[in-house]
């Protein structure tokens, strides 16, 4: 029969066995320490072989992460360069409207008279009628009449204003006349629109009159509508049929009419009185002077003083 408690190792031998095995390892520890070294080098390379996927694990990461960090910063590089390329295409907008603005705000118009920028809204469907919208309307003082020019030179007068908006007929459309002279001679005419907005015709004009080809034409300040002196267009045909009455003249326009963005419109100098223009006082001056020989001539010659009494005495003496 076996017995229901075995009696193991005692604990004191346990004790005393390890303090020995303590005391040996602690007297032997040096004397270890060249096979220790062995043993090192020996199983290094093992050691080196198993750190191996975890190195290899943690490159692959890193480069996983540096990649994926590369591409969010290549695009966020992307975005930031398309919106430094939209930045830059709104600047160079606003730097081209800022010179269309000056060569508009250094147009030949006259300095001491008030005008006024405006923006184009809209631009006539119609290919019979040539006439754009502006922004501007009788809240700002525009009126029907009111002269508009461009930075190059007239392109029409208002004909219709609303509250907020204002219509111009362009110098191009059928219906509009524009008074003009010639700046090399003074010659007059009337510039009319043929509904072709590059072309413009001077009409009923003699075919003795002195226009050619590469004249300037401007306004001549007749109507008192367009002030005088504002460019209006350049004569590019001159032609002098012996089948036709008058001279076919046709002139292009200066302002730009079919790009035309912005646009000035002006009101007539106050302080400066209306004057006519000099031939047209010379011609009145020169008629009066013709008239005032005549009316002389017709007036009765007074009689000397002398023989009106030597008459009254004689008819006394009778």
């Amino acid at each position: 029969m076996k017995p229901i408690f075995v009696r193991g190792v005692s604990s004191q031998f346990r004790l005393t066995l390890a303090i020995t095995l303590s005391v040996v390892l602690l007297m032997t520890n040096n004397r270890l320490d060249p096979i220790r070294q062995s043993l090192s080098s020996v199983l290094s390379p093992l050691q080196y072989l198993a750190n191996v996927p975890g190195v290899m694990l943690d490159w692959s990461a890193e480069a996983f992460a540096t990649r994926n960090m590369l591409e969010l910063q290549n695009k966020e590089l992307l975005r930031q360069q398309l919106v430094m390329s939209e930045r830059l295409q709104r600047f160079e907008h606003v730097r081209q409207e800022n010179e269309r603005l000056r060569a508009l705000l250094g147009s030949p118009v006259h300095m001491d008279s008030r005008k006024m920028v405006a923006e184009v809204m809209e631009v006539a469907s119609d290919p019979f009628r040539q006439f754009v919208v502006l922004n501007h309307g009788s809240q700002t003082g525009i009126y029907v009449g009111q002269p508009v020019v461009d930075a190059q030179g007239v392109v029409g007068q208002v004909v219709e204003v609303s509250e907020f908006t204002s219509r111009v007929l362009m110098v191009s459309d059928t219906t509009h006349g524009i008074p003009v002279r010639v700046t090399r001679n003074d010659v007059r005419a009337i510039a009319n629109g043929m509904g072709d907005i590059d072309q413009i015709e001077l009409r009923h004009v003699a075919k003795s009159t002195d226009i050619i080809v590469g004249d300037l034409l401007v306004t001549s300040g007749l109507g008192n509508r367009f002030p005088e002196g504002y460019p209006v267009a350049r004569v590019i045909s001159v032609s002098r049929d012996d089948g036709q009455s008058y001279a076919v003249i046709y002139a292009q326009p200066l302002a730009a009419l079919d790009r035309i963005r912005y646009v000035l419109l002006i009101w007539p100098d106050e302080t400066k009185p209306f004057t006519l223009p000099n031939d047209v006082q010379e011609l009145i001056k020169e008629a009066a002077d013709k008239a005032a020989p005549s009316a002389n001539s017709s007036e009765p010659q007074p009689q000397p003083e002398e023989t009106t009494t030597t008459q009254v005495t004689s008819e006394v003496n009778q």
